[in-house]
């Protein structure tokens, strides 16, 4: 298992928490000023650079029972004041929201576009505060060059190692179910089929190459298989640049249009799996 995923495992999930919670006071009709200060109280813990020093270290993953006391600790950094009860709720929807992203994502590379898109959407979120702001950049700059120096195969053992920290987690959401990302028993809908990612060492399936002892290609040959109308072309985003990023994992879903995404959920293939 990888020591490099809690910056990935906190880092996603405290931007699930500031979606929701900027939802929540939004729901609520609670005053401009006195939401927007919850919400650069709780950033301002999450990204100071002590905690994101500590996180970037290399460890074990943590339980979930830890994972949920450092979110504990962060909700109630400010002037809010949860109940167990709602805790849990919030808890329940940032663990399946990034489960979402994580069981979908098309190669463990997406990972730092997910996470990206995440603490971006967070930094619009308290771009009034520049003190706030300042320490946002400076948690993305430290994520920036941690993802450029991880390899293939170790992203692949940090998705690994996330996947089983939301092993069987089937938590049920309305709006997934609505959406139809979810499916009645609480498992994610992966769809089938996708673009190829960015990246010329993944090639489509359909090719068998037959090599010598000195690794040269001796023949190749073909093959057919269901799903090969499902590949769909290659990405050619920058994974680091948000004007050309490909993956829409980890924006906000609180803010779109339900309407339209529920519409383009109906008129998707049919989900070739689901996942615990």
């Amino acid at each position: 298992m990888s020591l490099l995923s809690m910056p990935f495992l906190v880092t996603n999930l405290g931007g699930e928490m500031i979606f929701i919670l900027e939802q929540r006071l939004h729901a609520q009709n609670i005053p401009k000023e006195k939401s927007n200060k919850v919400l650069q109280d709780v950033s301002r813990a999450m990204f100071s650079q002590k905690f994101i020093n500590e996180l970037t270290k290399p460890q074990e993953i943590y339980s979930s029972s830890a994972t949920r006391e450092i979110f504990d600790r962060l909700a109630h950094s400010s002037i809010m004041r949860l109940s167990e009860s709602s805790m849990d709720k919030l808890y329940d929807l940032m663990t399946m929201g990034f489960k979402y992203q994580l069981v979908t994502c098309t190669h463990p590379r997406e990972l730092i576009e997910v996470t990206l898109n995440h603490l971006e959407s967070i930094r619009a979120s308290v771009e009034s505060n520049p003190q706030t702001v300042e320490l946002v950049d400076g948690a993305i700059s430290q994520v920036v060059k941690l993802c450029s120096e991880i390899s293939n195969s170790e992203f692949a053992q940090i998705r690994q190692s996330l996947a089983k920290f939301f092993q069987d987690k089937r938590i049920k959401v309305s709006l997934f179910l609505q959406d139809g990302i979810q499916s009645a028993d609480g498992t994610i809908v992966i769809p089938k089929g996708g673009p190829l990612v960015n990246d010329e060492t993944v090639e489509a399936p359909g090719t068998i190459r037959y090599y010598n002892d000195s690794g040269a290609v001796t023949s190749t040959e073909t093959f057919s298989y269901a799903l090969a109308d499902c590949v769909g072309a290659r990405l050619t985003g920058d994974p680091f640049d948000k004007n050309t990023r490909d993956s829409k994992l980890g924006k906000n879903i609180y803010t779109v249009d339900r309407t339209k995404k529920r519409e383009a959920a109906k008129a998707a293939a049919k989900p070739a799996a689901s996942t615990a």
